[in-house]
């Protein structure tokens, strides 16, 4: 074998390895990839979940969203600020989520759940009072989401909380 032939059999044989690496290099980004929504996905739940933990622990919290469900949505006074700090939360955690989606970071089907969610709650009296008065602390684009995407969506006959049948 000549020197002229050994330099040809080394380019293609690094030319295989780097066809080699390119490949373990796509696989390694696709894995990445599903780890980063799983991920996020784990993260915005877990976001979600803590609200509804101080719900289910904190039976005043819980009668005031009962409330804001159930009447007028005319709060007045502590119970307004506490229902609306709530859904201040709440919203923010929604926000997240739509951000990380938009973004391909959340599975779509996660994101399809958690966008039924935030209908029913948006449609309940007390967050129609909350949002023209506080939209203006969430960024536009998701200001613009929740107006033609969320509001704009039919409830499932509004939020199924007790006392509201």
């Amino acid at each position: 074998m000549t020197i002229q032939e050994m330099g040809a059999l080394g380019e293609m044989i690094g030319g295989i390895a780097v066809i080699i690496t390119l490949i373990f290099l796509t696989l390694q980004i696709r894995q990445n990839t599903k780890a980063v929504i799983l991920n996020t996905g784990h993260a915005v739940t877990e976001e979600f979940r803590s609200m509804f933990e101080l719900v289910a622990g904190n039976g005043e919290l819980a009668e005031l969203i009962n409330k804001a469900a159930n009447t007028d949505g005319s709060m007045n006074g502590a119970d307004k600020t506490r229902y609306w700090s709530y859904t201040c939360n709440f919203i923010y955690a929604f926000e997240n989520a739509y951000f990380q989606w938009a973004q391909g970071a959340l599975d779509s089907n996660k994101w399809a759940g958690m966008k039924r969610m935030v209908t029913d709650y948006a449609h309940v009296p007390g967050f129609q009072e909350y949002w023209p008065n506080r939209k203006h602390w969430y960024s536009e684009a998701f200001q613009h989401f929740m107006e033609t995407e969320i509001l704009r969506s039919e409830a499932k006959v509004g939020v199924p909380l007790p006392g509201k049948y």
